[in-house]
């Protein structure tokens, strides 16, 4: 099973258990691989490999650790979240949980405020949903950011969907009750027709700056930071949405200069950022182009809102906290829709589309029909981002499947935020959540995306092990019966990825003539309850063949890569 080739490897493991993610009967004996130049050339045996070893080859003894292929992770927001990371107040819960009440929040915008002069920017970072985890039950109002930094304009985000801003900051940015709401956002106003503070969707822009607030250089570091934060997860790929040009300069700075670690698919948003929505189609540039290390993925639009802001375009509306009905909002209309998917789709894109409510879903679906009638292309793998989560009824399966669609649901929403997604959305979710079983029986390569790290932490195995439990982050269960079995979670994030990433013949499994990228486990995956799997400690990544991350180095304090 091992390549004849008498040249030596560079890198051998050995004394394993590996889980090639191969469908033959012989891998289930590997215990052993070889590595030449960045690709795997043998696996095998001890003895089968052997053979490939001589006194330049570095050997790492597994001694019995579980060894598969790198995780993926394919739809992240890593770049723009590193963007701003240095410059924001930690006020997300989910990171720091000593913050429990609006009382707690507003400490850290005074602890902020105090430290920078009057009329500079005091700006937090908030977790989604935040208001149903503090004891309060809601989020900080406009007058309690006024009183935490009277002199100075703030705001803060609470995931990606809802800004709260205090008075100085509406001034700063001329907002007042004359201020219209922008097509695809909601500027808040109270009875009296003012402004509360809150900006929902595109709103937000008119409180955000637009724009890197910092070059591509420094941007390049921090970003080099969090992908060494998905090392150690054992992450070899991730598909980033990018929104500026800053973001894909950083990455190609560390692409340049040999650094980049990770494999990067570029998903570039082409509607709501700062790029022009057909340069890419001017460019004649489409998925592929660049390199196995950083290379173009799709683009990227958003059709409706969130549902951390109540803002998803959903048939039966969301309430407010006040009891009334939020309608949702959709932030591209079916005209321009149908015109960018099909522009795009003509061109050779790959496209990716965010729906979260089923009017967004049925937008998309209906879009790519009639691109697909149009101009059929067999191959083309348009995604549907949190396409899964819920409402995936028999007639949108079917649809779905018809045209080739890939799903990416995202199992950190059922673990982080279903519980209050219980309430919210209700039966959307207790009776139809997460169906990773009715999809995964339908045929769909199924893989799945974080949307981190902005809410919570990169981490597939923690992922793959939510579609297993099915768990909420109170121990709740939500439609247990749609869980995958740990083999099938284990191909999501391995062997489906890397078809998404268009990469199967590359990456996803472990046997020769694939890349060598491999994450080593420090303890068994099959003892573990997979609700525990956010803990599953990776003993080793492995990266295009060079180790990256290596747990025991670290303790030591010695850092890779």
């Amino acid at each position: 099973m091992g390549s004849t080739d008498p040249r030596a490897a560079d890198l051998v493991l050995r004394g394993g258990r590996l889980l090639t993610m191969v469908s033959r009967p012989a891998d289930a004996k590997a215990e052993a691989l070889a590595v030449r130049n960045g690709r795997i050339v043998a696996v095998g045996t001890n003895r089968d490999v052997e053979r490939l070893v001589d006194s330049t080859t570095e050997v790492v003894d597994l001694e019995g650790r579980y060894a598969m292929p790198g995780l993926a992770d394919c739809h992240v927001h890593l770049a723009s979240d590193a963007g701003r990371t240095a410059d924001s107040v930690e006020c997300r819960d989910f990171y720091d949980p000593g913050i429990r009440t609006v009382e707690d929040l507003l400490d850290r915008l005074r602890e902020r405020a105090a430290s920078v002069p009057p009329g500079g920017w005091v700006i937090g970072r908030g977790s989604p949903l935040q208001d149903f985890r503090l004891r309060d039950g809601r989020l900080p109002t406009c007058a309690e950011f006024d009183r935490a930094a009277p002199d100075n304009p703030a705001y803060v985000y609470f995931g990606a969907h809802l800004v709260i801003a205090n008075t100085r900051a509406m001034a700063e940015r001329g907002i007042d009750r004359d201020t219209p709401s922008p097509q695809g956002g909601v500027v808040v106003k109270d009875a009296d027709g003012n402004p509360t503070g809150e900006f929902r969707e595109r709103a937000q822009y008119l409180i955000k700056a637009r724009g890197a607030s910092i070059g591509p250089e420094e941007l390049a570091e921090r970003i080099a930071i969090e992908l060494d934060k998905c090392s150690r997860r054992g992450v070899t790929t991730i598909h980033d949405i990018v929104t500026d040009r800053n973001e894909i300069l950083a990455y190609q700075m560390l692409a340049r200069d040999g650094v980049l670690r990770v494999r990067v698919h570029l998903i570039i948003r082409v509607i709501e950022s700062n790029f022009a929505k057909w340069s890419l189609e001017n460019l004649g540039l489409i998925h592929g182009f660049g390199s196995e290390w950083l290379q173009i993925g799709g683009i990227k639009m958003s059709i409706d809102g969130g549902f951390t802001g109540k803002n998803a375009a959903f048939s039966e509306p969301l309430a407010n906290d006040d009891g009334h009905e939020h309608p949702g909002l959709v932030r591209i209309e079916q005209d321009e829709l149908d015109e960018t998917v099909e522009r795009y789709h003509r061109a050779g894109m790959r496209i990716c589309t965010h729906a979260i409510g089923d009017v967004a879903l049925d937008m998309i679906l209906q879009s790519y029909e009639k691109a697909q009638s149009k101009y059929p292309r067999p191959d083309h793998r348009h995604r549907v981002e949190h396409m899964g989560n819920w409402m995936m009824t028999p007639e949108r399966i079917e649809r779905a499947r018809r045209i080739n669609l890939l799903p990416i649901p995202n199992p950190p929403f059922l673990y982080y935020m279903g519980d209050p997604l219980v309430e919210m959305i209700q039966s959307r979710v207790t009776e139809q959540g997460f169906g990773f079983r009715n999809m995964w029986d339908a045929g769909f390569p199924l893989t799945f995306g974080s949307d981190s790290p902005g809410y919570y932490t990169v981490d597939p195995l923690r992922d793959l092990g939510t579609a297993v439990a099915h768990q909420t982050l109170s121990g709740a269960l939500i439609t247990p019966g749609q869980s995958l079995t740990l083999a099938e979670a284990l191909r999501s994030q391995t062997v489906n990825a890397a078809y998404t990433g268009f990469r199967e013949r590359t990456e996803g499994t472990l046997e020769p003539g694939k890349v060598a990228d491999v994450a080593v486990l420090g303890d068994d995956p099959f003892s573990v309850p997979p609700e525990r799997f956010g803990s599953l400690p990776v003993d080793m990544t492995v990266s295009g063949g060079e180790i990256v991350h290596r747990r025991d180095a670290e303790k030591d304090g010695v850092r890779l890569g």
